[in-house]
């Protein structure tokens, strides 16, 4: 099961998780945050609400884009991210909220999920959010390097069953085949 990502409506996410801040936060409790809420909408919906690929790393998963997108890379997502996101700041690792990219890619649902995910884990320390991320049972400790987490690994950890697995990845074939019938007719 593969996403396409969405930097539009990534970048809306990270500003709700920022505004919800008050405009700016440590870059490291912004990139799980963002993890932890298109890990909840794969647990309630079987997709994500960036699109993004997760990756574990070092200090747990990430999403792949949203990681490159603060450290001013991801030459595709730049034009959605740049004019209302900066870069992580390197003295300070912090991420501002440059202006509000507005949330017409976002549901109601999913700015819920930002909204709970920033409200449970905002006081959370570098050293608690890289523990609670390295016991999430997708995590694995690849060391300096990045391993893919794929979506169906996610399902499994969420608690999905093979067969649950199984019929996910069948609908996300049927709609995205159906997409591509659409786009091409």
């Amino acid at each position: 099961m593969k996403f396409t990502f969405n930097p539009k409506k990534t970048a809306q996410a990270a500003a709700i998780l920022l505004q919800r801040s008050g405009g700016d936060m440590d870059n490291f409790l912004f990139i799980k945050m963002l993890y932890l809420a298109d890990r909840k909408a794969i647990e309630k919906w079987e997709e994500p609400i960036t699109g993004d690929t997760a990756a574990s790393m070092e200090c747990g998963p990430v999403l792949r884009n949203v990681y490159d997108l603060t450290k001013g890379d991801c030459p595709g997502g730049r034009p959605h991210w740049e004019p209302f996101i900066g870069d992580a700041d390197e003295p300070t690792n912090r991420v501002v909220l440059r202006s509000n990219p507005g949330v017409d890619e976002l549901s109601k649902a999913e700015i819920a999920i930002l909204e709970t995910m920033h409200d449970h884990f905002r006081d959370y320390t570098w050293k608690q959010m890289c523990h609670y991320c390295h016991a999430l049972p997708e995590y694995e400790d690849v060391g300096r390097g990045s391993q893919p987490i794929p979506t169906k690994t996610i399902l499994k950890a969420v608690g999905r069953t093979d067969a649950e697995v199984a019929d996910a990845a069948r609908r996300h074939w049927e709609i995205s085949v159906a997409d591509a019938l659409l786009t091409n007719w």
